[in-house]
């Protein structure tokens, strides 16, 4: 009897603390897996549904089992492929050449090295058409490196801007595929010891994004400076095949100076000769 008494005072005793305070904060709770998967119904509006019979709709269904988190990893996954995507396809689309003048035409071209030996180190001054067509006739540069395998160069076209000169490199990959490089070149006299030495730097026109110097374009993109300088290599072919020229440049100082042409006129290159300050 006395051990039956006991008995029920424990089970009185252990009621009274579930009951009380301190049983009710250490008292342990199934989580909720909505809070977590970040979904926009909660389980009374399921229980609610399912009490009442109804089934859920589709639309409700996939609501109930959407991440926010993923969502949005998703949609910048997709926003940075598709950008990715569209750069390199306008990469491979070659730029227009018909602005060019004298790229494209059949006129007859003058020659450049000897103008520059006949004027015995005055200025010398030619239209952008007219280096075209010079470079038309006597250019032979070749590619180089792993796209020598698959590619030629189809022509090499100058294209005239105030202060600087858009040079692109015209090639044919494959069988009929265009593909072209620009590089803006911007020239600067300097003196060395009393002698005028001819420095090029690989940037000119509108920056990028404000701040980065503009170095050209790979097919439709415009390229940094610092990754257009790689190209450096097949500028030196270029000059290669011109080494009468680069001799009387430097013997005489000249230095090139690019004017646009205004009101349907043609652009023009100027080599003004070094002229030493007094």
């Amino acid at each position: 009897m006395a051990a039956a008494q006991n008995r029920r005072r424990k089970r009185k005793k252990g009621g009274a603390d579930d009951r009380s305070l301190w049983g009710f904060l250490f008292r342990k709770e199934e989580p909720n897996p909505n809070f977590l998967s970040g979904s926009f119904y909660s389980d009374e509006e399921e229980n609610a549904e399912e009490s009442e019979g109804r089934p859920r709709s589709l639309l409700r269904e996939l609501l109930s089992r959407i991440n926010v988190l993923t969502c949005v990893a998703i949609i910048v996954f997709l926003l940075f492929t598709g950008s990715l995507i569209i750069m390199v396809c306008r990469m491979w689309s070659p730029q227009s050449l018909n602005d060019v003048a004298g790229y494209q035409d059949q006129g007859n071209s003058r020659d450049l090295m000897v103008m520059l030996k006949n004027a015995n180190g005055s200025e010398v001054s030619i239209t952008e058409g007219e280096l075209n067509r010079y470079l038309r006739d006597t250019c032979r540069m070749r590619q180089t490196g792993l796209f020598s395998l698959v590619a030629h160069v189809q022509g090499v076209a100058v294209r005239v801007h105030d202060g600087y000169v858009e040079l692109v490199v015209d090639r044919i990959i494959g069988a009929n595929m265009h593909q072209t490089t620009a590089v803006n070149l911007t020239f600067r006299q300097e003196t060395d010891h009393g002698r005028p030495v001819l420095k090029v730097d690989f940037h000119g026109g509108e920056p990028l994004y404000g701040s980065m110097p503009r170095g050209g374009m790979i097919g439709r993109v415009g390229v940094p400076q610092r990754h257009i300088e790689m190209l450096k290599p097949a500028l030196e072919t270029l000059v290669d095949c011109y080494p009468e020229i680069v001799n009387i440049v430097e013997e005489y100082g000249y230095c090139p100076h690019f004017s646009k042409g205004e009101n349907g006129e043609e652009g023009r290159v100027r080599f003004l000769p070094y002229t030493p300050e007094i």
